[in-house]
């Protein structure tokens, strides 16, 4: 069962590389993914909700991430090594899954994914400093973010020509202002 959603969803992705989200049928995801329609909408209410469910599951997993390395920093504390091995999971995950968040970024971008993208980064980095005596925190986190996005973008538009512990450190030395 889950094999066939999986297939769905590769060849949906692989349109999307090719194809504006607006201009992807039914039709073309079916032909595309060697299936019948009836098999398309067992999984699948529409196209929408398809790339609902991808933007989902991609934000789900690094919200996930993202909760793992707040417990990690309440039961050990040490703060900056946690840091550069959750930036290294962060930055190994979106290019493990490369096709989605390129696509979705620099190909065709989708603002509803963006916005998402960054709402959730925007929560976590501020649940990660609630403690840390920032001042101004909302201000520290949307100018991380603003760089942190920039980096990603930058990184996938060029095909990730970086590893992911790289960019990672890239990342961490520039919230750290070592690298100014």
């Amino acid at each position: 069962m889950k094999e066939k959603q999986s297939l769905i969803e590769q060849h949906f992705l692989k349109l999307l590389e090719a194809h504006r989200f607006r201009e992807i049928t039914i039709k073309m995801i079916c032909e595309e993914a060697h299936i019948n329609r009836s098999t398309f909408y067992s999984y699948f209410l529409d196209k929408y909700d398809l790339l609902d469910r991808l933007i989902d599951h991609h934000l789900s997993a690094l919200n996930e991430m993202s909760t793992q390395f707040l417990t990690g920093l309440e039961e050990q504390g040490d703060r900056h090594e946690l840091s550069k091995a959750f930036l290294k999971d962060q930055f190994q995950y979106i290019y493990d899954n490369k096709v989605f968040f390129k696509t979705l970024m620099t190909v065709h971008p989708a603002q509803n994914f963006t916005q998402k993208f960054i709402q959730m980064l925007r929560v976590n980095y501020l649940r990660m400093i609630e403690n840390q005596n920032i001042q101004y925190a909302e201000y520290f986190v949307n100018y991380t973010l603003g760089g942190q996005f920039g980096i990603i973008f930058f990184w996938l538009q060029n095909d990730c020509p970086e590893s992911s512990e790289e960019v990672a450190d890239i990342v961490y030395r520039n919230i750290l202002k070592t690298n100014r």
